[in-house]
């Protein structure tokens, strides 16, 4: 199976705001962003799309065609969840059933402590024969704590999907091995943190080697026959009962 890659044209349009948003972690959000501009071309004009746990919405503009709705909770860290049009837990939305025509969720389900109810309930909201576009983490440090409960596999994914309505239409690693490895050394910039040890110099330094060497692991990525070690997943479902 091959990785969801951006490509030239996916670049084409977008405003600075996304850019940034983007390149703040390259090779994980390069690969979500492929993802997502795919979802909005697929997405006809006016359709009713729900974008569930929101936060700061940073693929919005991609979907000016569609009817588009954000879900986020009050405890959101994200300041743009202020803005949200539904403010509510994702596994209770305030939502009519089959309200929507499509639904969005981008690493968002390794912060709900029970993520088979909030698909279910992204089921509930979709019309029959409605499509949701998933994202989600594989690889990937402890963050937004402590509501930080899970890692998903390919077939985690897939065993979510199906006993919850849906029909899984497309499931893909959404990077390879490399890529992987590249982006957590530069995580590890920021996540061996700091402290009053007279280190922190050091720690500057080795940020700095291990952003250097990431650009040369990730160059590896060719390599990679196997797919079995992404950053994480993305999936196509749609809503049975069509």
């Amino acid at each position: 199976m091959e990785p969801w890659i951006p490509t030239v044209a996916e670049w084409r349009g977008l405003s600075e705001r996304l850019h940034a948003f983007t390149q703040e972690m390259p090779w994980e959000r390069e690969s979500i962003l492929a993802f997502i501009t795919r979802a909005a071309r697929a997405t006809p004009e006016g359709a009713r799309v729900l974008d569930v746990g929101a936060g700061d919405a940073p693929y919005r503009e991609l979907f000016d065609h569609t009817e588009y709705r954000m879900t986020d909770w009050e405890q959101s860290p994200h300041e743009g969840a202020e803005e949200v049009d539904f403010v509510a837990s994702a596994d209770d939305l305030p939502i009519a059933d089959g309200a929507f025509d499509v639904t969005l969720c981008t690493q968002v389900l390794e912060h709900v402590p029970e993520p088979r109810l909030v698909v279910a309930e992204m089921a509930r909201v979709l019309r029959p024969g409605g499509r949701l576009y998933l994202t989600v983490p594989l690889v990937w440090e402890l963050h937004e704590l402590p509501h930080d409960y899970y890692r998903y596999t390919s077939r985690g994914v897939e065993h979510l999907l199906t006993t919850t309505g849906f029909r899984v239409d497309e499931l893909l690693p959404r990077n390879d091995c490399f890529t992987t490895i590249a982006q957590l050394m530069r995580n590890a910039g920021s996540a061996m943190g700091r402290a009053d040890d007279g280190l922190d110099a050091r720690r500057e330094e080795a940020a700095v080697v291990l952003a250097d060497l990431a650009e040369q692991v990730a160059a590896l990525a060719p390599l990679d026959a196997q797919r079995s070690m992404p950053l994480g997943y993305a999936a196509v479902a749609t809503r049975d009962g069509a």
